[in-house]
């Protein structure tokens, strides 16, 4: 696997995306997005693990530690989950909403946000381990 490849053409792609939509949208792709998963799958495949500190070091040639940091402070931040978004409304012409799911369902979703969350936290700690600890503040 040419993962080197890989995560390369990613941080071209983000230096592109950084000159054309700015450097948040740059941040959101390659670390929000790319680096994360790659962080993921590093935890399961020693090829990927192997591979971090060259993707890592791509990533503070392209961004200052500043950049980063402010990111990684919102990185995959997402509302809280809200069950009333299931609870059904009064429409004036159409009338009372049906509830298209249970109140299992509802609980099934509720944890399931809350897992994705958790992993999400823990995968933007590990970032922020990578990208920012290894140097002073």
């Amino acid at each position: 696997m040419n993962l080197h490849k890989i995560w390369g053409e990613q941080c071209k792609a983000a230096a592109g995306i950084e000159d054309e939509f700015g450097t948040q949208k740059a941040l959101e792709y390659l670390v929000g997005e790319k680096f994360l998963n790659f962080l993921e799958a590093a935890e399961a495949n020693n090829d990927f693990r192997a591979e971090i500190p060259a993707f890592v070091a791509k990533i503070k040639e392209i961004f200052e530690r500043w950049q980063l940091a402010a990111y990684l402070e919102t990185a995959r931040e997402t509302e809280p989950f809200d069950p009333k978004l299931f609870e059904p409304r009064d429409h004036p012409i159409l009338g009372k909403e049906e509830i298209e799911f249970d109140a299992e369902e509802i609980e099934a979703m509720r944890k399931d946000d809350i897992r994705k969350c958790t992993r999400d936290l823990l995968l933007v700690e590990r970032a922020r381990e990578w990208l920012l600890d290894n140097e002073e503040t």
